[in-house]
């Protein structure tokens, strides 16, 4: 049962993923409201997956995921936007992603990210 890692500024949109996550048999080690809580509870927890939002108070999701490269340059990261700027999908791919998943968030485009992480992960 892979461990996940949820970051997003906004309380419902991190309970809706809570719930999207127990249907795909994922176990939720913590929840940030703002990078610096996510980068915390990254070290804390290193989970297997991080759904990581990209616009958050105190660090956004960007500096969040570098600080995640630093100590993990493998660690399975997902960014979640409503943002699809083309500067801002090449800064996150040049860090090395798992997905790119672009709010409205629902579980046809969530499901893609945990298949792949198996595949990767088996």
């Amino acid at each position: 049962m892979p461990t996940v890692l949820i970051a997003d500024d906004e309380k419902p949109m991190r309970m809706f993923l809570a719930g999207l996550l127990q249907q795909e048999d994922c176990k939720v080690v913590g929840m940030g409201a703002d990078g610096h809580e996510a980068w915390k509870l990254f070290e804390q927890h290193r989970p297997d997956i991080t759904l990581l939002d990209i616009n958050m108070p105190k660090m956004n999701g960007l500096d969040t995921l570098r600080k995640i490269r630093e100590i993990d340059q493998d660690a399975f990261v997902c960014m979640i936007s409503a943002d699809t700027f083309p500067e801002v999908i090449r800064e996150v791919a040049s860090l090395g992603v798992g997905g790119f998943i672009v709010k409205p968030l629902t579980h046809n485009k969530l499901h893609p990210i945990f298949q792949k992480y198996e595949r990767m992960h088996g």
